[in-house]
């Protein structure tokens, strides 16, 4: 078989009037079903028609690839806010994948649809995602309390503050609210709520995380 020296791509974009029916589905059934609709005679006839086509100047196909997707136009689309609000550690593109598989299957409760939005997002990314931060508190010496900050990274998935080793030992003021200093020029008002053998255990809320998400996704992009 001869080697491929040029990539031709040509797309079509049909709008359809579709029945009720098949508008119930969810967005994978809703693309089988088409495929299996268009059937061989579209999915299989345009790389004939096309070699065909091709061989009458000399040109040879020598392979091919077919992408179907679908949009349901029928259906609001989730707001991107919402995401955001919910998990504002996932990419742009992660973000759209999410409101694209839950489009028309999500509940009219706000409470609900963030708990749904979040437990999904989970599902779909669910890896540590760090940047780089300074964690400032007080340090809690005897009952003595002076100010201090500890280099630490910012887990954007969970909102949980991981302190470097060398400050293990260290012992916070809990109850102080502990504001993490983050490389991108943003400061959020975290909480020191205890010790363990990691170190402080400090925590920053989703809701806080998702105010300044655009910053903190682009560090976590630039280090990744």
């Amino acid at each position: 078989m001869s080697k491929a020296n040029l990539k031709l791509h040509v797309a079509f974009e049909f709008e359809v009037d579709a029945p009720e029916t098949l508008l119930e589905h969810d967005h994978v059934t809703l693309c089988r079903k088409l495929s299996d609709m268009l059937g061989p005679l579209v999915l299989q006839g345009m790389p004939k028609v096309t070699a065909t086509q091709l061989a009458k100047s000399g040109a040879a196909l020598v392979g091919h690839h077919c992408r179907l997707d679908a949009q349901n136009l029928s259906c609001p689309p989730i707001d991107r806010a919402a995401v955001i609000a919910a998990a504002p550690h996932l990419t742009d593109e992660e973000i759209d994948t999410l409101a694209r598989q839950l489009t028309g299957k999500t509940p009219n409760d706000p409470a609900q649809m963030q708990r749904l939005l979040r437990r999904k997002a989970l599902a779909l990314v669910n890896e540590y995602r760090l940047v780089p931060c300074l964690a400032e508190g007080q340090l809690n010496s005897g009952g003595t309390f002076t100010d201090i900050e500890l280099d630490a990274t910012l887990n954007l998935t969970n909102g949980n503050v991981m302190i470097g080793e060398s400050h293990r030992q260290t012992h916070l003021r809990q109850g102080v609210g502990t504001v993490t200093l983050v490389a991108a020029d943003v400061r959020i008002t975290g909480n020191c709520e205890g010790h363990t053998l990691s170190g402080p255990v400090i925590n920053v809320s989703i809701d806080d995380i998702a105010k300044s998400r655009d910053a903190l996704i682009q560090l976590w992009q630039a280090g990744n």
